[in-house]
C-alpha cells in the first residue's frame, strides 16, 4: 500500500494535469516516450485482453499521416482549397510526437466495449504520466480519427479504431491555467447508502 506521500504525489499529478494544446518543439526522447507508453499499458483491462495499439509519430512520419489526411478532406470536401488542405496535412505537426492510440476490439460487443474503455483509460494514464513527466499534453479526435485514408496509412485493419490522437511536447513558460472552469465531483455525484 502506498504511504501518504506517494497518495499526495500522484492526487498532485492528476489535479495538475491539464491538456495543452500549444506546445514547444523540443525532441523527446524515445526511451522517455516507450516509459510513458509503459504507464499507458497499466490501465485496468477487464479479462486481460489487451486492446491497446500504438503507433507514434515523429519527424516525417506525421506529414505522411498528415497527407493522408489532406487527402480524406480532399475526398469528403471537394471544394477545398489548396491553402484549407496544406493546414489539414500540417495536422499532426503541431506536436514533435504524436501517439496514435488504438483499440483492437474483441468480437464480444460487450467485451469490444470494455476493450474501448481500457484504451480510453491508458490514453488517461499517458497524459498523466506525461505531466508527471513535466511534459505537456492533449488529446485529440475530430474526423481525422475516423476515416479509411489514415487508418490504412497507419497500418489498421478490420475492427481496429483509433481512439484518440495525443500529442506531446514540452510546455509552455509559463503554463497556463485551466481554460474551462470543472464543477467539483459534489455537482455530480449522487450518495445512496451514507
Amino acid at each position: 500500500m502506498p504511504d501518504a506521500r506517494t497518495g499526495d504525489t500522484v492526487l498532485a499529478a492528476l489535479h495538475g494535469r491539464r491538456s495543452i494544446g500549444r506546445v514547444g518543439h523540443d525532441p523527446i526522447p524515445r526511451e522517455l516516450v516507450a516509459e510513458l507508453l509503459d504507464a499507458a499499458v497499466t490501465a485496468p483491462n477487464h479479462h486481460a485482453t489487451g486492446p491497446w495499439r500504438f503507433v507514434v509519430l515523429t519527424g516525417a512520419a506525421r506529414g505522411e499521416v498528415g497527407a493522408a489526411h489532406a487527402r480524406a478532406v480532399a475526398r469528403a470536401r471537394p471544394d477545398a482549397g489548396p491553402e484549407a488542405l496544406a493546414k489539414e496535412a500540417a495536422r499532426l505537426e503541431r506536436a514533435p510526437v504524436v501517439v496514435v492510440c488504438a483499440v483492437s476490439p474483441g468480437e464480444d460487443p460487450v467485451e469490444a466495449r470494455e476493450d474501448r474503455d481500457a484504451v480510453a483509460a491508458a490514453v488517461q494514464n499517458l497524459l498523466v504520466a506525461a505531466h508527471a513527466r513535466g511534459l505537456a499534453g492533449m488529446w485529440r479526435t475530430g474526423a481525422m480519427a475516423d476515416e479509411p485514408e489514415v487508418r490504412e496509412a497507419l497500418g489498421f485493419r478490420g475492427r481496429e479504431a483509433i481512439v484518440g490522437f495525443v500529442y506531446l511536447g514540452t510546455p509552455p513558460d509559463p503554463v497556463p491555467g485551466r481554460d474551462r472552469p470543472r464543477p467539483g465531483a459534489e455537482a455530480v455525484t449522487e450518495w445512496r447508502g451514507w
